[in-house]
């Protein structure tokens, strides 16, 4: 009998796994091995209450818990759950912290005392139900709700009230009768409920109240008979050994042991109490005689009982559904003579007009049953403990089944609603534990539904008809049915409210397609349902609230948020691990920052502009006014670097809890402020970088219990020994000096290398918050070295550039950068006028994001303040293959609040992005060229079908005799272009990077006005040149004497070569010249190109000579001012001079 109630008392939690470190009320978690239910899950103070343990011996329960995950608990309160027994437990020891012990506390312990502290002010009547033994009670002196007497008997303060004998009484005392104490008003359920040797009680004469139902206040096996102290005023009597008050004549508890077969109510006796005669096993028959009313449960578990008569003046008010209860020999019941509301049919008992079934004999052998269709309800207990029956059928004239009808009917396998149903609830527990009922399809009438398949453990699908009035699924209603696969709605239904726990761990069920109507999913709802892969809503579908762990711990691979969501409730969707997006409408209002929690793979939230509580950037949930972040986007961690929205102040409570991808953390500038819990957890997480303008006051930093940003090692493992934070070199004193900051692993400030200042951002990546170089064209460096360690150059800084010298024309920017900062490339000081003398960016990355630009990531626009990367005289030049891409990337859009919808900001910069590179023109058939990066020369001849160029670099055997095809010359040298010494595929119009090449014009003379190059595309490969004379200048100008060896060169103008001494010439940047060796001092020379088999005249003469005929060449080819005796060059023929 104590079984069957314990389990209900089980049913009504829900586990949900502690390993997820989160916590929601009336969650089940294990520390020490020892199982708790949560009862406060969030603020200064959460709280436990204790249920079991697998602890073997003496149990100590502590007064706290520490998760070890940054949560402090307090364990307040002890009760009891059949899955959580404490089975080996001998001896308890309970804290100071306890306020309240619940029923069915250390079910299955084998106490034999237990201490009560003065911090108890309440206990469950049926607190020691679930124990073996009940213990003797010691409670503290000091406690002012509770006493305790020598034998262990507890009582409230002053005796007034008796809750519980010990098992051990009659032997402590050495007699089979107790004498209950003189003081003594009250009689607590469960009073004497097991009590070994114990046959008589005795009863004190100022008793007042009898606490009646379950379990009895003596429902000890062994009590033969009660007996009371002799008084005129007492409310109570006793007669023949039972119980029963005076006025109303009650027969109040009938003792288990009583040896009498046959039993006959005395006269006068008009109502029989609930649990009022039960599990006596000597019992055969009941003669009800003068009884009137008969409370639920009155008659209950008496074996040996066949046959039930219901006496001639018992009314229907007056007999209680569920009055007889699991007495299984029950054959039949019977209504006396002259009885006009009840009547039986077959041994079941109806109303007179057979409109109502109140009871079905437990020991009829039939396995089938259809109910008559005079019936209209069920009654309560009706059917309860009918283990023969395997089918029944209900007809369309029920219209109402009460609670517990089919309780433990467990080979009940089939039930068939006959429609159309007039049923609109089936009431609780309803078909509780009939385990092999397998399908059912729901009444089409039926409005709610609650927790009628309890236990039913075998229930695999639940079809829901169409056009069903069902508007409630309740609380709990199929927690228990692991099971259950399938809840088909087989056509239209009106549903409104999914409540709490619902489908909590119905660990089977495959997916949810929610009805429209559903405006409500209440708090883990579905939380554990793990084989869930979808959860399907309308585009319409009128649902406002998602509860909190509604979603939590399922195996959604995809959901939509509806719409008209107004509220997401913390823990909504925990550890949905593939969900990656959330579209947030206008009508979410209420979002709770740990909706999300463990949502890995989680990168973008985004927020509808219309919406006025909530904004997104860059994915990141926001305030409206974007000044809090209140949730990270858990897939948003970056090994390179982890970016937060410039605009905001404040880091909210939570945004980062227990983020395990988070390694690095970039704080920006107007932060003064980091929540509650912000970055608990985040056990990986080793490098934070504060960009702030002045250092975050540590007061405005959690480091409360329960509350901490950052956990100390108190509550959780330590995060700031593991941490390396990086500031601004000119704040690194501020933060050395203070105690907070000095927690941390280590402090670095930005530092220098080269000609740019650089700050790391996390282990491997830096960002470059300045440069002092002065080259013409920039080459950002893509990587390194500080110290030991090598990083990637992954952003530039916001303002990079500004300041910097009018010497830098061009920035080369290489793939690795994947971030560049607000006004990056304005150079000018004046941060109110958008200017720069950069004149030309190169990015070479193919595959750009929006996450590239400060304004566009961050959608800074929106200010109304124009943050451009760039002036709007730079342009920007990228690889053709991208530049659709680029302008995709880079268009930036600004909501227009007149018409709901996004519109080109006005600080829109994609006109300036371009692949057509225009800063070639050759006049006179040749020139020379270099650059930084992988160029193109013909993709205008494929564009234009004109203007093709070849690139030539290596020399084809020894200098020779002859003219070429450009000039007039004595020697040439044919030359062989890039393709052949390289580049292959015949494109002899690709020049590496840095690569300094001879251009030839091959159709024309010159270029047209038009002509362009662009930035190669086949950049990942690694090319090597071969035999190159050609020598590029490339970054900056070679300018005079920056050769440290003066050696003969040949550079072009006009068309033609000429020689000079390195030391003596400047040359612009991003052209070439050429070192030939062979040639004859002071000879003409020609270069010879194999694609066409022609040549090229080059004249090798000095720079500034003016007259060539009268200039003399030692053999060595060096010019000689002032010649004296030898042979010398001039003319070009040999000249002795005596």
């Amino acid at each position: 009998m104590k079984k069957i109630r314990f389990l209900l008392l089980a049913l009504l939690l829900v586990a949900i796994p502690k390993s997820l470190w989160a916590y929601t009320k009336d969650q089940i978690v294990t520390f020490d091995n020892m199982t708790y239910k949560v009862l406060v899950a969030e603020g200064n103070t959460p709280t436990l209450m204790f249920l079991g343990t697998t602890k073997m011996g003496a149990l100590v329960i502590p007064d706290k818990i520490n998760d070890n995950q940054g949560t402090t608990f307090t364990v307040t309160e002890v009760s009891g759950d059949t899955r959580y027994p404490c089975k080996d437990v001998t001896s308890v020891k309970l804290p100071e912290t306890i306020v309240k012990l619940g029923d069915v506390c250390f079910y299955g312990a084998k106490l034999t005392e237990i201490n009560i502290p003065k911090s108890v002010s309440e206990i469950d009547h049926v607190v020691w139900a679930g124990v073996k033994v009940v213990p003797e009670c010691k409670v503290d002196a000091a406690n002012t709700h509770f006493d305790s007497d020598d034998n262990g008997v507890l009582y409230t303060e002053g005796k007034v009230e008796l809750r519980s004998v010990p098992s051990n009484i009659a032997a402590k005392t050495s007699s089979d009768t107790y004498t209950v104490d003189q003081s003594v008003t009250s009689i607590a359920l469960s009073a004497f409920s097991s009590n070994p040797g114990l046959k008589k009680v005795i009863l004190p004469p100022n008793l007042e109240k009898v606490e009646e139902g379950w379990p009895s206040i003596a429902a000890t096996s062994q009590l033969e008979e009660f007996e009371m102290t002799p008084s005129s005023t007492a409310k109570y009597e006793v007669k023949d050994g039972v119980l029963f008050t005076k006025e109303p004549n009650k027969l109040v508890l009938y003792p288990h042991a009583k040896n009498v077969a046959e039993y006959t109510v005395p006269a006068g006796v008009k109502e029989m109490a609930s649990y009022g005669i039960a599990g006596n096993g000597n019992m055969t028959s009941i003669d009800l005689n003068e009884v009137t009313k008969v409370e639920i449960s009155a008659i209950v578990d008496i074996a040996k009982l066949k046959t039930i008569k219901l006496p001639k003046d018992i009314k229907k008010a007056g007999l209680e559904q569920g009055a007889f209860e699991r007495c299984n020999a029950l054959e039949a019941y019977e209504v006396a003579e002259g009885n006009t509301d009840f009547s039986a049919v077959d041994g079941v008992l109806f109303s007179a007009n057979k409109d109502i079934l109140y009871f079905y004999p437990l020991a009829k052998p039939n396995t089938s049953y259809t109910i008559p269709s005079t019936v209209k309800e069920i009654a309560a207990k009706s059917f309860q403990s009918a283990t023969k029956l395997t089918s029944l059928v209900i007809p369309t004239s029920v219209e109402q089944i009460q609670e517990q009808a089919f309780r433990q009917n467990k080979k009940l396998a089939s039930v068939t609603f006959c429609e159309p149903s007039k049923i609109t609830n089936l009431n609780a527990y309803s078909f509780w534990q009939c385990t092999s009922l397998t399908e059912v399809t729901l009444p089409s009438s039926i409005t709610e539904i609650g927790k009628v398949f309890l236990q039913c453990e075998n229930l695999e699908t639940v079809n829901v008809p169409a056009d069903v009035k069902l508007k409630t699924i309740k609380e709990d209603a199929f927690a228990t049915n692991k099971n259950l696969k399938k809840f088909n709605f087989q056509g239209n239904c009106n549903l409104e409210a999914i409540e709490a726990n619902a489908f909590a761990n119905a660990e089977s069920l495959e997916s949810f397609n929610f009805p429209k109507t559903v405006t409500k999913i209440g708090r883990n709802a579905f939380t554990g349902c793990t084989s869930m892969a979808t959860a399907t809503f309308a585009d319409d579908a009128d649902i406002q609230i998602i509860g909190e762990g509604a979603f939590a711990d399922c195996g959604l691979t995809s959901i939509s948020i509806p719409k008209k969501v107004q509220t997401i409730e913390r823990e909504a969707f925990r550890s949905c691990k593939v969900l990656n997006k959330i579209d947030v409408t206008e009508f979410t209002t209420k979002i709770d920052p740990e909706a999300f929690k463990y949502c890995d793979n989680l990168t973008d939230i985004n927020v509808s502009k219309r919406n006025t509580v909530y904004s997104s950037v860059d994915g990141y949930l926001l305030s409206k006014d974007k000044k809090e972040l209140l949730i990270f986007p858990p897939g948003k961690a970056n090994s390179n670097f982890t970016l937060l929205p410039p605009s905001i102040e404040k880091i909210g409570r939570y945004a980062f809890y227990d983020c395990q991808a988070l390694t690095n953390v970039t704080i920006p500038n107007k932060v003064t402020t980091i929540g509650e819990r912000a970055f608990g957890l985040c056990k990986n997480l080793n490098t934070i970088t504060f960009l702030c303008d002045a250092m975050i006051n540590p007061n405005n930093i959690n480091q409360l219990e329960n509350t901490m940003s950052f956990d100390d090692g108190k509550q959780a493992p330590e995060m700031f020994k593991n941490i390396d934070i990086n500031v601004r070199k000119e704040r690194l004193s501020e933060y050395s000096n203070n105690d907070f900051y000095k927690k941390f692993k280590s402090i670095s400030p930005s530092f220098t290398e080269g000609h740019e200042e650089y700050i790391a951002v996390s282990a491997n990546a830096v960002d470059m918050l300045s440069t002092k170089r002065e080259d013409h064209t920039f080459v950002l460096p893509t990587s390194i070295k500080h110290g030991d360690k090598t990083y990637k150059v992954s952003l530039i800084g916001d303002y990079a550039f500004e300041g910097v010298s009018e010497k830098v024309q061009e920035v080369v920017v290489r793939k690795d950068v994947e971030y560049i900062g607000a006004k990056a490339f304005i150079t000018r000081k004046d941060k109110n006028k958008l200017e720069s003398t950069v004149k030309s960016v190169f990015f070479i990355e193919s595959n750009p994001t929006k996450e590239m630009l400060n304004t566009t990531r961050f959608e800074l626009d929106e200010t109304e303040t124009n943050y451009n990367e760039f002036a709007p005289t730079t342009k920007i030049y990228v690889k053709k293959s991208a530049l659709d891409n680029y302008k995709e990337k880079w268009t930036k859009k600004v909501y227009d609040k007149t018409t709901g919808q996004d519109k080109i900001s006005p600080f829109n910069f994609t006109s300036q992005i371009d692949y057509q590179i225009k800063d070639v023109k050759i006049n006179h058939k040749y020139g020379t060229f270099a650059r930084e990066f992988d160029v193109d020369f013909n993709i205008y001849s494929r564009e234009k079908s004109t203007a093709k160029i070849g690139a030539f670099v290596a020399k084809l055997g020894e200098v020779k005799p002859g003219n070429g095809d450009y000039g007039t010359s004595t020697y040439h040298i044919r030359m062989s272009s890039v393709d052949v010494n390289g580049v292959g595929n015949h494109n002899y119009g690709y020049v590496p990077a840095y690569t300094g090449v001879l251009l030839k014009a091959l159709d024309s003379e010159t270029t047209p006005s038009d002509f362009y190059y662009a930035i190669g595309e086949d950049d990942d490969k690694n090319y090597t040149i071969a035999n190159n004379i050609m020598h590029g200048v490339t970054v900056n100008p070679r300018n005079v004497g920056a050769s440290t060896v003066d050696e003969v060169i040949y550079v072009m103008q006009k068309g033609i070569f000429k020689k000079a001494m390195a030391s003596t010439v400047s040359l612009p940047v991003h052209k070439a010249y050429a070192k030939i060796e062979g040639m004859p001092a002071g000879s003409k020379v020609e270069f010879s190109f194999s694609d066409d088999n022609t040549t090229n005249a080059i004249v090798t003469i000095d720079a500034e000579e003016k007259n060539a005929d009268n200039a003399y060449y030692n053999l060595n080819g060096q010019r000689v001012t002032n010649p004296q005796r030898g042979v010398f060059i001039k003319g070009g023929r040999k000249v002795i001079i005596k």
